[in-house]
């Protein structure tokens, strides 16, 4: 098992992990058959998608500092006006844009993971982190740069960090639960403070890679997997 890597996507996939959450690339609208007038809903999500789009770009251009809704709207193709009616704020604009890249990522997570639980589960979601660090590399540069400065106590947009750092935990220590009660994690661990520790080497690889994204990602998840086995396998 530590030399595979898993991309593919799993049945049965559970009920979602985090809650309700904004779409990104998974509310892209569908190319439409027919010439008839869009509605409403879908003039909404084609401009929330493409006004989150340009934000991400900027954010990862200009920084928090130098993206304004100006910017966004311009770059956008709409009006400040709109961006500012859409979000209400810049803070509000920057908590949809986190929410909505987490749901990027809890849509890849469950699509690999599936029923798996215990260290199959967790190996699966090394994997999907390694897909998504190839695949959009400025959507988690986006998500990590508004992650860190949420530390700052005036980010008006804490809570929607936090909201989805618990879900991750929970989550986490959920299969790793379901491991020791399927005979396949060791009794000894505890779930949540393994979750955390699972959370920090991932939160940690990724500070790594936007600070150097020369750093050998693949090579650096494949010894992640293997960390997780033999960290977390009943040991004989």
């Amino acid at each position: 098992m530590d030399e595979h890597f898993h991309t593919g996507t799993r049945d049965n996939v559970r009920t979602p992990l985090y809650g309700k959450l904004p779409t990104l690339s998974g509310t892209r609208p569908k190319k439409r058959k027919s010439r008839k007038p869009r509605t409403q809903e879908e003039r909404t999500a084609t401009s929330e998608v493409a006004m989150t789009r340009a934000a991400v770009s900027l954010l990862v251009e200009r920084g928090i500092a130098g993206m304004t809704l100006a910017e966004i709207g311009k770059r956008s193709g709409y009006s400040r006006g709109l961006v500012t009616h859409r979000f209400g704020s810049k803070a509000g604009l920057l908590g949809h844009v986190h929410d909505s890249i987490a749901a990027d990522w809890l849509r890849r997570v469950q699509a690999v993971v599936g029923t798996s639980t215990g260290i199959v589960a967790l190996q699966y979601v090394t994997d999907a982190l390694l897909v998504f660090m190839l695949e959009e590399p400025d959507e988690l540069r986006a998500m990590y740069l508004l992650r860190y400065a949420s530390i700052d106590p005036s980010a008006e947009y804490r809570a929607n960090v936090a909201r989805v750092n618990r879900a991750h935990i929970r989550a986490l220590a959920r299969w790793i639960d379901e491991g020791q009660q399927a005979g396949e994690v060791a009794d000894d661990i505890e779930p949540q403070l393994a979750a955390q520790l699972l959370a920090s080497a991932i939160d940690g690889l990724l500070y790594r890679w936007l600070v150097n994204p020369d750093i050998p990602i693949r090579e650096v998840q494949a010894l992640l997997r293997r960390h997780i086995a033999r960290s977390l396998g009943i040991r004989s």
